[in-house]
């Protein structure tokens, strides 16, 4: 294998590595935001079964 090669294969490993750790963290950033966001909507759907009718 020449040199130039080995910078290809190095690219390669490197921007994958890092566009792999962005999907990563924006999945998991969307799971939070998603779990979040049922957290809040039972809380307020809670809230509204405990006040009274005309309220």
């Amino acid at each position: 294998m020449h040199g130039g090669e080995y910078g290809w294969i190095e690219l390669v490993l490197f921007y994958g590595i890092a566009i792999g750790f962005g999907v990563w963290q924006w999945v998991k950033m969307d799971r939070m935001l998603k779990k979040t966001r049922a957290e809040k909507a039972a809380k307020e759907a809670a809230a509204k079964e405990d006040r009274p009718a005309g309220m």
